[in-house]
């Protein structure tokens, strides 16, 4: 195993209900607003990105995401029960890791297509240097403004917990039932950008200059 394996899993199995249609297909720029956070984990310092998908075919994955060597770097697992909620989409994904002999794993939303593969790299040093100076952190975490925000590293110690969480139960949940975690601060509030409604969508396109004709 390679020591202090880090794997993404990258949630891109929600039901997208305050959009009415899947989310991720939306077309922004020359991708979709699925593919952009895939693309950023993959060009990132993971070693892996697992790609969660429910029952629907993954098909607004970027056709550049399928070019050596970018493909050898994610793969996609089907969580047949991703409609019971996002703890079920978690677990898929953490049972996925562990077949990886994973030491760790960062959970990203499908929905933030404007993190960056700096971020990440960022968020990853972080806990590999606290994690080193302390065998005992179970997680780091962005934040933004005193609020921790996806993405979020947690450590293999907390594979259990992970696995028993239950419906929408998300990575939330568990850091503040988690004390032993550190925080990486972010000043820039695009980041966090997420998608879920039609006005979250007009507004993504303002900010990123995409605007539809």
């Amino acid at each position: 195993m390679k020591p202090n394996k880090i794997t993404g899993i990258y949630l891109a199995a929600g039901r997208s209900t305050r959009m009415g249609s899947n989310k991720l297909r939306l077309p922004l720029g020359s991708m979709n607003v699925g593919s952009y956070g895939l693309a950023a984990a993959v060009r990132s310092i993971l070693d892996h990105v697992l790609v969660v998908s429910g029952n629907e075919t993954a098909d607004w994955i970027h056709s550049d995401l399928y070019r050596d060597p970018v493909q050898r770097k994610w793969s996609v697992i089907n969580c047949p029960d991703a409609d019971m909620g996002q703890a079920h989409s978690l677990r898929c994904g953490v049972q996925a890791a562990i077949s990886l002999e994973s030491s760790a794993v960062m959970i990203l939303l499908a929905d933030q297509p404007l993190i960056s593969a700096a971020m990440i790299d960022e968020l990853l040093i972080h806990y590999q240097k606290e994690r080193s100076a302390n065998s005992g952190t179970a997680y780091a975490a962005s934040r933004y403004n005193g609020l921790a925000r996806p993405p979020v590293i947690f450590d293999r110690r907390i594979f259990p917990d992970l696995l028993h969480l239950q419906g929408d139960q998300g990575a939330r949940s568990m850091i503040r039932n988690e004390t032993a975690g550190t925080y990486v601060d972010f000043a820039d509030t695009d980041l966090f950008t997420d998608v879920d409604t039609e006005d979250d969508y007009a507004l993504l396109l303002e900010k990123t200059g995409f605007l539809k004709s």
